[in-house]
């Protein structure tokens, strides 16, 4: 399973997020008493920044894909919004390291068969993905 190592639940996050906002408004009240009120709504737009930026590193790390390979199938579970099932007969599987055509952009590791092909490894970085091509290779030819 490739899972982005995450260190907050979305608990942690809110309760992160609900203390910089105590902090940030705190400060700028103070400033805000002291005439310089122009830093209330900037202090409410970094937060509003930070929500944002919190939500979408949280949901990046709830992605998540397991590929099983089995006697007679090979089947990838992949979790984004929601969860996804593709199968394939082990039999038929191919095992793909797709180079790409311009030079600098990642490769792309591809199980498949019949024309129908699921991208795995997203997020690996291309040693990792060629690591994982092999392992894969090897999982789906052994009887």
């Amino acid at each position: 399973m490739v899972r982005p190592n995450c260190s907050l639940s979305w608990r942690d996050a809110l309760r992160f997020y609900l203390g910089m906002i105590l902090v940030s408004f705190g400060i700028a009240t103070g400033f805000a008493l002291q005439g310089a009120w122009l830093v209330l709504p900037f202090a409410g737009l970094e937060m509003l920044v930070l929500g944002a930026a919190l939500y979408v590193v949280g949901r990046r790390c709830a992605r998540w894909q397991l590929v099983s390979v089995c006697e007679d199938a090979v089947e990838i579970v992949a979790a984004d919004a929601g969860v996804i099932r593709h199968r394939f007969s082990r039999a038929w599987a191919r095992v793909e390291l797709v180079r790409p055509a311009i030079k600098g952009h990642p490769s792309r590791l591809l199980i498949g068969s019949h024309g129908r092909a699921v991208e795995v490894g997203g997020c690996l970085n291309e040693e990792e993905k060629c690591d994982l091509a092999r392992q894969l290779r090897l999982a789906v030819a052994t009887a």
